[in-house]
């Protein structure tokens, strides 16, 4: 792995979450993708590129990384790569967070957003945004606050069972023979 946090493999490269820089991988190939492992454990999966000097990056890997180092947000390929296909409401997010955070509290808070990808899924995240756009939100606290609501409103939509064992009251009466009278 280099100082990209990449792996090249038949001269292209795929990206690692950079938390593993540094420690010894493992490329299993297949013809449709890469998958990279360490320990044991894959860690990630790579659509197989073909051709020469192609970068296969996820930025979800980079996240931590950059939220360190918020100036870098702009400049960084992966970034720069995923802005080109990010839905709309992600830009408008990352503006409103900017005007009224600074531009680099705002980046900071916007990034927490975007890791919200790695444990939601990305439909549910997006949905979140537009909510905190139409409700002038800019707060990535919300925004995970949003997420959470409206999962918990579509687990509430679960049938009850009504032939549930369910258990007697307790008799409590005992507890005036332990130790005496109150």
């Amino acid at each position: 792995m280099n100082k990209y946090s990449t792996v090249i493999c038949d001269k292209n490269r795929y990206s690692v979450p950079t938390r593993y820089f540094g420690l010894k991988i493992r490329l299993v190939l297949y013809v449709d993708r890469i998958d990279i492992f360490h320990g044991g454990r894959k860690i990630t999966s790579h659509l197989r590129l073909y051709g020469n000097n192609k970068w296969q990056l996820n930025p979800l890997h980079y996240l931590e990384l950059i939220s360190r180092r918020p100036f870098s947000f702009d400049a960084a390929r992966p970034i720069r790569q995923w802005k080109k296909q990010w839905p709309q409401c992600f830009e408008d997010l990352l503006e409103r967070f900017r005007d009224k955070q600074a531009q680099t509290k705002g980046t900071k808070d916007f990034i927490k957003v975007l890791m919200l990808l790695k444990e939601h899924d990305k439909i549910d995240v997006i949905d979140a945004v537009k909510i905190a756009i139409a409700a002038n939100i800019s707060s990535s606290g919300a925004v995970e606050h949003i997420i959470h609501n409206a999962k918990a409103a579509s687990d509430a939509g679960a049938v009850p069972l009504d032939n549930r064992q369910t258990l007697s009251p307790p008799d409590i009466s005992v507890y005036s023979r332990i130790g005496g009278e109150i």
